[in-house]
């Protein structure tokens, strides 16, 4: 075996196998669970390593130890790259969001400052330097920014964010920098931070008032967009938070059909929900049917939630129910 054929991991497993035990002890202390499992099992695979080839191992590792010996340059920039040459574009990219997920990330960055002051901030920002930004952002805090934008610019950053497909680490390294020089870091693999998910997730938390004429606006320039971010925004499952009165009205809208295939892909909190706001006669129905249905379609039944979703809008925008929570919009138009 020659030292081209090790991989990083065998080269470290070499590492610790050549140092004292306590020196050992201390570097894989200092490594995280998955690294340290990773270079036991390394060892294990192993079993003899020629002197010569240690040697080698220890002179390469020597060699990089001095070439840094005035100063090591870490950062994100730096672990996405290292990551990228060790692992592959495929290995690494489940990384790439983890990597500097500490001061560097721009949500913990812009988490010292309001929403209003971020939105006033990078008003005069391209839409798309937006999107990326707002994207990057929990959702919570992604929905005050985005309320307190301007409607149209708001909306045209949501249809950025919808729109916006996995984004070059080198990229997102230049937006953080940008983001720290405005408000006092890179190469690798692609991030995916945005789609219609995202944009639907930050959405949903902007507060009613300001919610709806994003959504109008969005509307006006892709309403088959602004229909994805309604159904995305509020799904089956979240009608478990309506009070008993109104999931009562919602349910007399609904055909024992649809309600079964609906349920046959739910957890059973939902059922639980369904059984305590229909008759005893009713739930043993449903109970019986979902029996005797078995494996339904996932399509079809996601199909028929959708259809439920969409009586629970309707039935919201008429003022029989409020789908609204703690003041956010949960897709109402």
């Amino acid at each position: 075996m020659e030292i081209q054929d090790l991989t990083g991991v065998e080269k470290a497993a070499v590492l610790a196998l050549s140092l004292p035990e306590d020196a050992a002890k201390a570097l894989l202390e200092r490594l995280g669970d998955d690294e340290v499992a990773r270079i036991l099992d390394a060892v294990a695979r192993l079993r003899e390593v020629p002197g010569e080839l240690r040697d080698q191992v220890l002179i390469e590792f020597r060699k990089a130890l001095l070439a840094h010996r005035d100063s090591i340059v870490g950062g994100r920039s730096r672990a996405a790259i290292l990551a990228a040459r060790a692992l592959g574009d495929a290995r690494s990219a489940p990384l790439a969001r983890r990597i500097g997920s500490d001061e560097s990330r721009i949500d913990r960055r812009l988490s010292r400052f309001s929403a209003g002051f971020v939105a006033r901030t990078l008003a005069g920002e391209h839409p798309q330097t937006l999107a990326l930004i707002v994207a990057e952002l929990p959702p919570e805090r992604a929905a005050f920014v985005l309320g307190s934008l301007p409607e149209s610019l708001a909306a045209d950053v949501v249809l950025r964010i919808a729109t916006l497909e996995d984004v070059p680490a080198e990229v997102l390294a230049e937006l953080e920098d940008d983001v720290s020089s405005l408000f006092e870091t890179g190469s690798g693999p692609p991030a995916a931070i945005g789609g219609v998910e995202n944009a639907a997730r930050a959405l949903a938390r902007v507060p009613r008032s300001a919610g709806n004429p994003i959504l109008a606006e969005v509307d006006g320039r892709n309403p088959l967009l602004g229909e994805a971010l309604r159904r995305r925004m509020f799904r089956f499952e979240e009608l478990r938070r309506l009070d008993r009165r109104s999931f009562q009205l919602l349910l007399r809208e609904i055909s024992i059909e649809d309600l079964v295939m609906a349920l046959s892909i739910t957890g059973d909190a939902m059922r639980e929900k369904v059984f305590e706001n229909v008759s005893q006669r009713a739930a043993e129905q449903i109970r019986d049917e979902l029996d005797l249905l078995g494996p339904a379609s996932r399509s079809e039944a996601e199909a028929v939630q959708d259809r439920i979703v969409d009586v629970a809008r309707r039935l919201d925008e008429e003022g029989r129910i409020d789908l609204g929570s703690d003041g956010a919009g949960v897709g109402r138009r």
